[in-house]
């Protein structure tokens, strides 16, 4: 009888050297459930904090899946997110507690004013979304667009800029749906081995947080080791360059994904915690990818 084939022989070298560095990254765990859905998000505190009024924030675009990029905000920087296409349409819009209560700065005693939609629309939100610890709502923009559009509710509109840091959102990386594919976004390693970025082509040299100088030492590929050794560095050298990775054992900028069912499989921090990618294991429910 012949013997089955292994499809581990079928990968190509990259492949190989991806899967090999990603069960470094992963100390060897594998996923609990192969089947299951897998992908990233990006979140950041200087994209909230200058959000609104923003040209992609309609209704349309909130419901349409189609991945797309987003304007670059960083300038040419190899782990730019910028780099990644987006789908809008899963990603998450956390409305602040206080902003949909109409207290704190909201309200007409407030300085910010009344909030720019009523009771109806908050309604309306609240069965759609879901809710953290902190009382914030959650809601996908595929559900998110159409509430917008039926309350009259204009987020490109100079008016929104109020909105800032009230309504913040978590940006969903359209990636096939596997833990593979959603590692090489996080890594930025998926558009191959000639996008790599070595850790000694950056403004100084330094060596991986330990304990990753070792464990990385043993990716066979030099240029992946290089170009990952730049995403675990320690917090202090990523507040400039590259990120620092947290593994599973904390969520890197929030953990506002529990409170829509996603677990932490790993994640990265960049710049002064101000932003973070973490790869996750989708909720396992109908339609979940």
């Amino acid at each position: 009888m012949i013997p089955e084939k292994d499809p581990a022989a079928d990968l190509s070298g990259w492949d190989a050297a991806l899967a090999g560095a990603f069960d470094v990254l992963l100390d060897g765990v594998p996923a609990l459930d192969p089947a299951a859905g897998h992908d990233v998000y990006y979140a950041s505190d200087p994209l909230d904090e200058f959000l609104f009024p923003n040209p992609w924030a309609t209704p349309d675009a909130l419901s349409d899946p189609a991945p797309r990029h987003l304007p670059d905000l960083d300038g040419e920087y190899p782990f730019s997110p910028w780099t990644w296409r987006f789908d809008l349409s899963e990603s998450l819009f956390r409305f602040d507690a206080g902003l949909l209560a109409g207290t704190e700065p909201w309200g007409d005693g407030g300085h910010k004013g009344p909030r720019p939609f009523d009771d109806t629309f908050v309604t309306a939100l609240r069965t759609v979304s879901s809710a953290d610890e902190a009382g914030d709502a959650l809601v996908r923009g595929a559900e998110l667009g159409p509430l917008l559009g039926r309350h009259g509710v204009d987020l490109t509109d100079g008016t929104s800029t109020r909105l800032n840091n009230w309504l913040t959102v978590l940006l969903r990386v359209a990636t096939d749906g596997t833990l593979t594919d959603a590692m090489r976004a996080a890594t930025f390693t998926e558009r191959g081995p000639g996008h790599l970025v070595s850790i000694h082509d950056m403004s100084r040299a330094r060596a991986a947080a330990e304990p990753w100088e070792e464990r990385l030492s043993t990716v066979a590929h030099p240029a992946l080791r290089d170009h990952l050794r730049m995403l675990c560095l320690t917090e202090d050298d990523a507040r400039a360059e590259g990120g620092f990775y947290c593994g599973a054992d904390h969520w890197p900028w929030t953990d506002a994904l529990e409170a829509v069912g996603c677990s932490l499989v790993a994640g990265w921090g960049f710049g002064e915690s101000q932003a973070g990618a973490a790869v996750v294991r989708l909720p396992d429910r109908p339609g979940a990818r």
